[in-house]
């Protein structure tokens, strides 16, 4: 039954599910005649908002492909690919290589959505190397899979930003602490079942023999070392370029700033991003290996450099035209205070479609969900994660997170979300009781 389920979902992605860039597009325009339909806002009112709202979150888009160029440098060195394959070494089998990927890649997500983002890809890259008898799809989407529990792990950011000293509720909410949010009991209720049952449902995924997709070893022919230059030979410029001085310099200038601020307790994007950077190098031998790496890095972002601005013009076009209160407030309508946090949960399920950004569709959605708890009496915090569980739960389908994992694992779109449509089924069968129970 399950197998049927799978290979039904697998064709009708196969068959149906348009490019991911085609897809940014096809949203764009469903937004639009939403907006013509719903709300009052003139055809040209949407191409301004469209317009104005594309170029409103490239610092985002920036970080976003910093993550992911900085931690590809960081997991295509020598010393992270040794560490790789030991860990891919441990599981023998292929249910237990499944199940091994699925939760290391929930362990790594629940540290850091970006370190799980890059090394859950390079991971399963490692697990195909090692186990070609496991179907590459399955290991790209149990490597993927921690995605699922973004929010309810150390680097959620909605539980982060409510609970920082100015953000731009507190007149209204105040500070809502982590023991409320990330380590309140709904929250570990929903992180500790989705990272037990999302491994082990991957493992009930294994298609026919006759339908499986074995790993293409050209995959790897970029992976193969270059062979070392010749001392003999090397210029001035080639030994400065190689110099162990110029790495440690950087190293551990960039490592005397981090501790700085780490000791401080400051924690951000950017940190992380600056964490990355002097990890990757460190592990490498020297700024020009770096160097290279942070190229072939970059090659891997073109879907995010392209599609972020869309996916920003379509902000514009939701938050502008109103259209994001009147989806949102239709949910709402039918609720009551047991279950406005359900109403919060579905209606970030849905704006998640259109706005895969779990700060930036609470920044849209906030200020009017907050006066609508005060008037049922609903805790703050539980509109805060109801929003942050449904952009968690809806990224292990959405296309515009799956984009670097794409990239490095060499998969397609559909290959992915073949799999991946039937562990968002768990992750609902999971999140909705505990938000009622809780």
């Amino acid at each position: 039954m399950i197998n049927k389920l799978l290979m039904f979902f697998v064709n009708l992605m196969q068959k149906y599910l348009p490019d991911p860039f085609i897809i940014a597009w096809g949203i764009t325009l469903v937004v639009c005649a939403m907006a013509l339909g719903i709300t009052d806002t003139a055809p040209l009112d949407i191409v301004t908002y469209w317009g104005d709202g594309f170029f409103g979150i490239l610092k985002f888009a920036m970080q976003m492909t910093l993550v992911v160029v900085t931690g590809y440098a960081l997991a295509v060195s020598d010393i992270f690919k040794i560490l790789l394959r030991k860990i891919v070494s441990i599981p023998k089998s292929p249910v237990q290589t499944v199940l091994f990927v699925a939760f290391t890649s929930m362990v790594l997500y629940f540290l850091n959505w970006g370190l799980g983002l890059i090394a859950g890809a390079l991971l399963a890259k490692e697990a195909g190397k090692q186990h070609p008898d496991v179907d590459f799809r399955l290991l790209v989407t149990a490597a993927f899979c921690g995605i699922i529990i973004t929010h309810g792990g150390l680097s959620a950011s909605v539980p982060l930003l409510v609970s920082t000293e100015g953000h731009f509720l507190q007149s209204d909410i105040g500070i809502i602490p982590l023991s409320q949010t990330i380590f309140g009991a709904q929250s570990l209720t929903i992180t500790v079942l989705l990272a037990i049952c999302i491994p082990i449902a991957c493992t009930f995924l294994f298609p026919k023999k006759e339908n499986t997709v074995l790993v293409d070893p050209a995959l790897f022919e970029d992976d193969e070392p270059e062979p070392a230059l010749d001392k003999s030979k090397m210029m001035l410029a080639d030994r400065i370029d190689r110099s162990v001085i110029m790495k440690f310099t950087l190293a551990l200038i960039g490592a005397t700033y981090l501790v700085m601020k780490l000791g401080n307790g400051i924690f951000n994007l950017n940190i992380l991003i600056f964490l990355f950077l002097i990890l990757g190098i460190f592990a490498h031998g020297n700024l020009y290996s770096y160097g290279k790496a942070i190229g072939q890095g970059a090659a891997t972002c073109g879907g995010i450099i392209l599609q972020f601005p869309f996916y920003a013009g379509i902000m514009g076009i939701m938050e502008g035209s109103g259209l994001v209160q009147d989806v949102s407030n239709w949910l709402l309508s039918m609720s009551n205070a047991h279950t406005f946090q359900l109403a919060c949960y579905l209606s970030s399920l849905v704006i998640s479609i259109f706005v895969p950004s779990a700060g930036g569709h609470w920044v849209v959605q906030a200020p009017f969900m907050i006066p609508a708890a005060h008037e049922l009496g609903v805790e703050p915090w539980r509109v805060a994660m109801g929003v942050a569980w449904g952009e968690s739960i809806w990224n292990i389908v959405c296309p515009f997170w799956a984009l670097p994992v794409l990239a490095i694992a060499k998969v397609g779109l559909r290959d992915l979300i073949g799999f991946s449509v039937l562990l968002f089924i768990v992750g609902n069968i999971i999140a909705i009781p505990a938000m009622l129970l809780f």
